[in-house]
């Protein structure tokens, strides 16, 4: 501190609260990080509904995958990793006094986002078939007049491409600063009575 010239002191009560709430902010940001986390949440989600990694487009779904059956209609290759909204809906965001993080606590998560190779062994398995109208069908094992076959599916290898959603463009780190801006305004407004 200057001891000779002019010296300014702030006496303001107001002003040195606003100070003072705003070097708590800085020593401990948990407010600012968890609208961080609030606001990573949609970012991941709209990862799922572009279906876009950090190289780009997710890879096409297999014309095998694509043909499968959920409920009445077919698989299609449209909403991928979303056809139950499971692991979409599951995204969360989770703050501490000086980290923002969000992620999921489904299990197969880890494989859809990172990708894997799943060896399956050989085995036996029943098979129902039923007569119908169109031919012979798969039925369910409790249907009645069906025919149980032992059938023999041989040794084979899945792999699942990496559909990466968590991840940050140049567009999430833009607005995961423009939202701990605001949040730092909003605290610092806050203890100054200003209104934002």
């Amino acid at each position: 501190m200057a001891t000779e010239g002019i010296q300014l002191r702030v006496v303001d009560q107001q002003v040195l609260a606003t100070l003072d709430r705003i070097e708590r902010v800085a020593t401990a940001p948990g407010v600012i990080m968890e609208a961080i986390a609030a606001a990573l949440v949609p970012m991941v989600q709209r990862h799922f509904e572009t279906e876009t990694g950090p190289d780009g487009k997710w890879p096409r779904l297999s014309p095998r995958t694509a043909a499968k059956r959920t409920g009445r209609s077919q698989r299609g290759y449209g909403h991928m990793l979303r056809v139950k909204n499971r692991l979409y809906s599951s995204i969360t965001g989770e703050a501490t006094d000086n980290t923002a993080a969000v992620g999921t606590n489904v299990a197969y998560a880890a494989a859809q986002f990172l990708g894997a190779t799943i060896q399956m062994p050989a085995r036996e398995q029943d098979i129902h078939l039923g007569k119908t109208n169109r031919g012979r069908r798969f039925v369910r094992a409790s249907a009645k007049r069906k025919e149980t076959m032992r059938v023999t599916i041989g040794a084979h290898t899945i792999t699942i491409p990496a559909r990466q959603a968590l991840y940050l463009n140049d567009a999430d780190r833009a607005e995961i600063l423009h939202v701990a801006e605001d949040a730092f305004r909003a605290e610092a407004d806050q203890a100054s009575g200003a209104r934002p």
